[in-house]
């Protein structure tokens, strides 16, 4: 919840209308329940259930080229990566994910609704972001084709050996190589991978900073302070913002593993979503190292000015 929230509030954009804020809710309903459904009815087939999920994960490469909302396609990743293989260890478990993230996006935006209310910006009220440049749909199919079979042999991987405990590894480069600067290639993801690195330096220091001082207090300080320090780079007008929007993504996700649990298990929870991150940005690096010439004409056309900044993952 906390990584969604950020991501909204990070994007810079005015507070969503109702009706917008209730659609959201009503589409990441939709989008669990589409990836319960093939879950529960197709996971018995596991040739017909990865035709599904490679054809959904297609549809979703080719909506976010397309300017999807990046909160769905989020959902959507989640929903068809992640729920098939939880279904493996237990039915009941996809149950209770799907429950508990449709509650939490409904928290998500009640928090978001929240904080443009206490602190009104009237920058943010003067009107969105212009929006970027977007391939032609024949470019758009192309690139999100070629973005899905560079993730298609590490979703086969995780099918075929049940890798639930690695699942994050899986989801975040479905998401990280979706973005606009996997479409520059190489230079892109070392770009992710360095953001990445920051958001894990910053999560250590947090970490070793609640070992010294275990309590609920010193936690919401450092997260309040972090939350400042990148805040104020991600929403100045440098072509580094979104380095640091991803680099503040990566603290929350590593800090929520470590708060989860205690004593030793932390340090390990510490170090376990910290290598995982980093063996998915290196699995961008390669993939994207080898598929270069082929999305760098797609880059030129779909408007090559974009910045070379890392993902928001």
């Amino acid at each position: 919840m906390p990584v969604l929230v950020c991501t909204i509030l990070s994007s810079g954009g005015p507070a969503m209308p109702f009706g917008k804020g209730v659609g959201l809710v009503v589409a990441v309903a939709l989008l669990l329940l589409t990836g319960q459904l093939v879950t529960e009815m197709f996971l018995a087939h596991p040739a017909v259930c990865l035709l599904l999920v490679v054809w959904l994960l297609l549809i979703g490469q080719y909506a976010a080229i397309r300017g999807a909302n990046a909160l769905l396609i989020v959902i959507l990743f989640i929903a068809i990566l992640a729920l098939p293989l939880l279904g493996m260890d237990s039915m009941e478990l996809v149950d209770v994910f799907v429950g508990a993230l449709i509650f939490s996006v409904l928290m998500v935006v009640l928090i978001c609704w929240l904080a443009h209310g206490i602190i009104y910006d009237a920058d943010l009220e003067a009107g969105e972001k212009p929006a970027a440049p977007v391939p032609d749909k024949s470019e758009s199919f192309r690139q999100a084709l070629i973005k899905t079979l560079l993730v298609a042999p590490l979703l086969l991987a995780f099918f075929f050996f049940q890798l639930t405990s690695d699942l994050l590894i899986l989801v975040f480069v479905a998401l990280l190589i979706q973005m606009p600067s996997a479409a520059i290639g190489i230079k892109g993801a070392i770009a992710t991978l360095t953001a990445n690195a920051l958001g894990g330096l910053a999560a250590v220091v947090c970490y070793q900073a609640l070992v010294m001082a275990p309590s609920p207090v010193m936690l919401g300080l450092l997260v309040f302070g972090v939350s400042l320090l990148f805040g104020k780079k991600i929403f100045a007008d440098s072509p580094t913002a979104s380095l640091y929007s991803t680099g503040l993504n990566t603290v929350i996700v590593l800090l929520g593993a470590t708060t989860a649990t205690f004593g030793d298990e932390a340090a390990a929870a510490m170090w376990v979503r910290l290598l995982q991150i980093g063996v998915a940005c290196l699995y961008i690096v390669a993939a994207l190292s080898l598929a270069a010439d082929w999305l760098q004409p797609g880059s030129d056309k779909s408007g090559a000015d974009d910045s070379a900044a890392p993902v928001t993952a």
